[in-house]
């Protein structure tokens, strides 16, 4: 499902426009990407500035693209230090002093129109807040605990607010942090992880890692659910990122929409905050991406001499044989219709080209790559050579980890920069990415 594709021109306009007399600058890529999530409105994330004023903005899921922002004229009264989003019009914040506050929306159109309850209780020293939509609560001290409340009203009191669990007692030295569903958070540390929690019934946690470096950079990490992420840089720059299975535990496939950004500067806000449990994600049951990428990294190491594993035409490595290896790992993921045939790997480009399956990467651009596509070195031609190697994870900085066959007479793994990498017999560049037909 890729919602709202039809609003995509309008999207682009309306953002740069709203966005002129702020400073931020909304990019299209010549290859717009779309997000699978099922989302049943905008993503909405609100935000904070450091005069004390409250922004919002609606972002489109379907393909990253600002549809509406506004900033209000009043300000909170205090500077927040952390940030949870209840639902469309209510939202938390805490005091430098540890007061807990309300802040109720009025309208968030033609204008930003709030009102700041009194203060709910004290006590809270957290550092980073998130609501899973879902009735939890979860915040961060900065000594490293994570906690979980119930919350059991839209626009709660203290009586509404409770049952406080600790889930774990140390050890969350977290720089962001998000809840991307139920009892489902992601967070991101200082060193560049990124990382999934689960929170079980019984309070008890699971943490697994996503990817281990790179995220650092991140100020804000903000998620709608349904595997959507949202992070903003220093430089006030705001990319989209898509986990095809959020709860599978795998970084793996994670889309990265580098040339493609939300904003690419004037997010000036130091606390962003989304409405939370907006977006599900697609249970398609077609986990074709990370098959192939399982494939293609279990076949790391194989050497020349055994590459009739791939194609009987091989012959031990007496013809070129990266196309080979190449459509092997997407015909044994179980697609149909590859071109088993074609040994040119020039010529797997000219196959996405006459599909409709290549996606072009323009000049000193990464291109809009994802787990499983092939990468396309030379301009695609059916008679060409040139190069192709599989995308086995995309990384936030742009770089592409691959998986090749015929490269220095083996199965080898690698990690390359889009805008630089060359291969082939003429050191060709990336012309640009060919993807599954059933992904």
């Amino acid at each position: 499902m890729r919602p709202y594709r039809g609003r995509l021109f309008r999207s682009v306009v309306l953002a740069l426009t709203l966005m002129a007399g702020t400073g931020v600058v909304a990019v299209t890529s010549s290859t717009p990407a779309f997000a699978q999530a099922r989302c049943t409105a905008d993503v909405s994330v609100y935000g904070t500035l450091p005069d004390g004023r409250l922004t919002y903005t609606a972002i489109d899921p379907g393909n990253g693209n600002l549809d509406h922002v506004v900033t209000s004229t009043g300000t909170i009264g205090f500077t927040p230090v952390a940030m949870a989003t209840l639902n469309f019009n209510t939202i938390l914040v805490t005091s430098p002093n540890g007061g807990l506050y309300r802040i109720d929306v009025a309208t968030n159109k033609a204008s930003l129109d709030f009102s700041v309850s009194d203060r709910i209780e004290g006590g809270w020293t957290h550092k980073l807040l998130t609501f899973d939509g879902k009735g939890h609560l979860y915040g961060v001290t900065t000594g490293g605990q994570l906690l979980q409340y119930v919350v059991s009203r839209d626009k709660p009191g203290a009586d509404q607010i409770g049952q406080r669990r600790e889930i774990g007692s140390g050890g969350f030295t977290l720089k962001t942090l998000a809840a991307a569903g139920d009892d489902r958070l992601i967070a991101t540390t200082a060193t560049g992880e990124l990382i999934s929690y689960s929170v079980n019934a019984a309070g008890v946690h699971t943490r697994q890692g996503l990817d281990g470096d790179g995220w650092q950079s991140f100020e804000n990490l903000v998620s709608p659910g349904g595997g959507l992420y949202y992070g903003k840089n220093p430089d006030g720059a705001m990319y989209w990122y898509e986990d095809d299975d959020p709860a599978d535990g795998s970084g793996s496939d994670i889309s990265y929409h580098l040339d493609d950004p939300v904003a690419s500067r004037g997010w000036t806000q130091y606390l962003l905050s989304a409405q939370p449990a907006t977006c599900t994600a697609v249970d398609s049951g077609n986990r074709i991406r990370s098959r192939i990428a399982t494939l293609a990294l279990g076949e790391v190491g194989t050497t020349q001499s055994a590459c009739d594993r791939y194609n009987s035409d091989c012959d031990g490595g007496t013809v070129p044989w990266c196309a080979m290896f190449a459509t092997w790992t997407w015909h044994s993921a179980g697609i149909s219709g590859v071109p088993r045939g074609q040994y040119f790997a020039q010529g797997l480009g000219k196959w996405g080209v006459d599909n409709r399956l290549f996606k072009w990467r323009s000049s000193s651009t990464h291109g809009s790559p994802k787990v499983g596509d092939w990468v396309i070195y030379g301009p695609p031609q059916a008679t060409g050579g040139g190069h192709v190697d599989v995308v086995t994870s995309v990384r936030p900085d742009g770089t592409l980890t691959v998986v090749g066959g015929n490269v220095s007479d083996k199965v080898t793994k690698r990690t390359i920069n889009p805008e630089t990498a060359r291969m082939g017999q003429d050191s060709l560049l990336i012309s640009g990415y060919v993807s599954p037909p059933s992904a």
